[in-house]
């Protein structure tokens, strides 16, 4: 009887197994110490490393928690745009462990964890023991997979569910998987679509391999393609209703806009933009890696010297192998997994290339297979290469990670040390005093929601308000007394100070590290009605209409405005503080801009500014919003006399139209000025200024 050539090639690969194969208990005392360290860098430390909270995980700590209570979005607008699968894994973390930000780090553990294991499986099936081992450890230990193992972002389970759905899949086994293992498969990579916007490139894997076995491994093909095919039917079924959502609610996302300009400026003949990313993807590898400071020492590449030397080795042999089922999936999965990191540029990449995490740590290990039957005395070279190698790998990432990274100045500024500050002085206050905040990001969905992940959305949350002490200040209704915060990095304008530090009292001033850029803070117990008291009795009335409070629309009242000089280009500028009065908070889905504009005799603006220093998400009846607009009059224009105005317009906040059902309207109307229940006009005429006044 005799053997065709692939019966051969395949008889004498099993040979060369079973000469280098390890013996099972070996294998799997391996695979237990492999998890065992995995799970001490993924778990270690969890409540301090990282040192704080991004908006973007104190968004999921919200989102998670209202699936808890019951909320049940389909898709979570919030951030550009998040798929559901990752809140939904936190909601069931925090029904076992509680609506916390630390139960949010946990699921993203597990789910590193989890990668881990299902790399060894699956780099097991389509090589071998050996190489999974290499594999696994390296991403065990790597400063990449710990980093997405440990910060609350949805994007660590990408690569579980679609390795998990290859290992189902069976690409490089002789023999197609059995019906229940398609259907499963098919389901897992359909899954893959809810977990992160780079999913949707995931499937582009098995469709090239399975265009690679049609034109080189025919045979292979036809035993194959049918499970193929009902694998990835089962995946679209599972996918289309996160489509169609999406093509009914096309402001639920907005990043794919924002993510693809190279592949446009490409489209249009120019291939420099996507040339600029591959190299800098490229060198990313071994020179200089993702620059973005939230998941990554900025600039530090994937791998060190030795590891990188190994990678391209590996890389080398898997492209010599590349007739080889397993090595031409594993080239694959690498190109679409990067590609995310092609389209937008090296920063971030972290995170957008995460579909390529499991698959990068194969290449180091086929190099270090490749050297198992050399040995140096009694040692395999690959044993005493790969040991260092993973030595060095373990080092690096605890020093780099533990300790340089969260030590980093910025990277304690985006995680919010100096809010989770704030968030303990807020814990020891009386109960139900009043507090206003200070902030560069006052906006309902950052630095508030920083602070709700901390004390949770109870009475604490809610009885703390926000402003941004440079162009604004909040006077909280039915508060005759509050304390006041304001970080040294964002203190009140010295226009706004005037009016408060008569009836402000230092009550302690909190120390951070003096190198971080939000040293300090201080607290003050305030006199609200105090700087009330002052700030109308320094108010003039309006020119027209000339009886205040003028309304606006039933949301606002002008209760009268001031002039202020403040130093800026010599005799060209002119500061104006208008009094608002809230009657009742616009709907939701609605944002007010507050403007004041100067109008020459022909009712041109020649100058303008337009903005909220207390964002309208939190307004409250009865609040008395002061907000400061400077304005210049550019260079050029003649002197003479300008109008000048106010008024106020909405703008849609895109996140609560859609979480109302709806898309958001894109007009931006102004609010109408109303007197004895008539529309007037869409603003109020404060007073006529000469040029030389500015």
């Amino acid at each position: 009887m005799t053997m065709t050539r692939s019966q051969t090639s395949f008889s004498q690969a099993r040979s060369s197994r079973r000469l280098m194969a390890i013996s099972p208990r070996r294998e799997w005392v391996c695979v237990v110490l492999i998890l065992l360290v995995a799970t001490a860098l993924r778990f270690c430390c969890l409540d301090s490393v990282p040192p704080g909270l991004t908006h973007d995980e104190a968004n999921n700590v919200h989102d998670a928690a209202s699936v808890l209570r019951g909320a049940r979005p389909f898709y979570f607008p919030v951030a550009q745009g998040k798929e559901p699968l990752y809140p939904y894994s936190v909601a069931l973390m925090m029904a076992l462990v509680g609506p916390t930000a630390f139960a949010m780090r946990l699921t993203t553990a597990w789910w590193g964890l989890l990668l881990v294991a299902l790399t060894y499986a699956w780099t097991r099936r389509a090589f071998n023991p050996s190489v999974a081992l290499w594999a696994a450890a390296s991403l065990a230990l790597s400063f990449w997979g710990v980093s997405t193992s440990r910060v609350g972002l949805r994007a660590v389970t990408l690569p579980v569910l679609f390795t998990a759905a290859l290992v189902l899949l069976r690409p490089t086994a002789a023999r197609p998987p059995r019906l229940v293992r398609s259907v499963s498969a098919g389901l897992l990579l359909g899954l893959t679509l809810y977990t992160y916007l780079a999913a949707r490139l995931m499937p582009a894997v098995p469709l090239l391999f399975g265009l690679y076995l049609f034109l080189i491994k025919r045979k292979r093909w036809r035993q194959r393609w049918r499970s193929w095919a009902l694998a990835l039917v089962v995946a679209a079924v599972v996918a289309t209703p996160l489509f169609l959502y999406l093509r009914a609610h096309p402001s639920a996302e907005i990043r794919v806009g924002q993510l693809d300009r190279p592949l446009r400026a490409l489209l249009e003949g120019d291939a420099g933009p996507l040339g600029e990313n591959l190299s800098q993807t490229l060198l990313s590898f071994s020179f200089r890696g993702d620059g973005f400071v939230p998941y990554n020492i900025p600039g530090r590449p994937i791998f060190d010297p030795l590891m990188s030397l190994l990678f391209y080795a590996g890389l080398l042999i898997a492209l010599w192998r590349w007739r080889d089922p397993a090595h031409a999936l594993g080239l694959l999965w690498l190109a679409v997994g990067f590609f995310p990191a092609l389209a937008t540029g090296v920063d971030a990449s972290c995170l957008r290339a995460i579909g390529a995490q499991p698959i990068l740590f194969l290449f180091p290990a086929l190099a270090l297979e490749s050297l198992r039957s050399v040995r140096i005395s009694r040692l395999r070279l690959s044993g005493v290469i790969g040991g260092l190698a993973l030595a060095v790998v373990f080092f690096t990432t605890a020093r780099d990670y533990f300790v340089r990274w969260p030590n980093h100045r910025d990277v304690r500024v985006h995680y919010h040390v100096d809010l989770l500050t704030v968030a303990d002085v807020l814990q020891r206050r009386p109960p139900d005093e009043p507090v206003v905040v200070s902030a560069f990001y006052p906006m309902q969905y950052h630095d508030p929601r920083v602070i709700e992940a901390v004390l949770g959305p109870g009475d604490d949350a809610l009885t703390v308000r926000w402003f941004d002490g440079r162009q604004a200040l909040l006077l909280p209704s039915a508060a005759p007394r509050a304390r006041l915060i304001l970080p040294a990095a964002i203190p009140l304008d010295e226009e706004l100070w005037l009016f408060v530090e008569p009836h402000a009292t230092l009550d302690e001033r909190v120390s951070l590290r003096p190198g971080d850029f939000n040293p300090t803070f201080d607290v003050y117990h305030w006199s609200v009605e105090g700087t009330q008291a002052e700030l109308q009795a320094a108010m003039m009335a309006p020119l027209q209409p000339a009886r205040p409070p003028v309304n606006l629309g039933e949301h606002l009242s002008l209760l009268g405005y001031r002039l202020q000089g403040w130093t800026g280009e010599p005799g060209r500028a002119l500061g104006v503080l208008p009094l608002w009065r809230v009657e009742t908070p616009l709907p939701a889905d609605r944002d007010v801009i507050l403007f004041t504009q100067l109008l020459d005799d022909q009712n041109r603006v020649v100058a303008q500014q337009d903005q909220t220093g207390v964002p309208s998400w939190d307004w409250r009846s009865g609040d008395l919003v002061l907000q400061f607009h400077r304005l210049s009059l550019p260079a050029g224009v003649e002197g003479g006399q300008y109008a000048l105005i106010a008024g106020v317009y909405t703008v849609p906040d895109r996140v609560d139209a859609v979480l109302s059902g709806h898309e958001p309207d894109p007009g931006m109307p102004r609010l109408p000025v109303v007197v004895d229940g008539v529309a007037v006009g869409d603003h109020v005429l404060l007073q006529v200024v000469e040029s030389a006044d500015l």
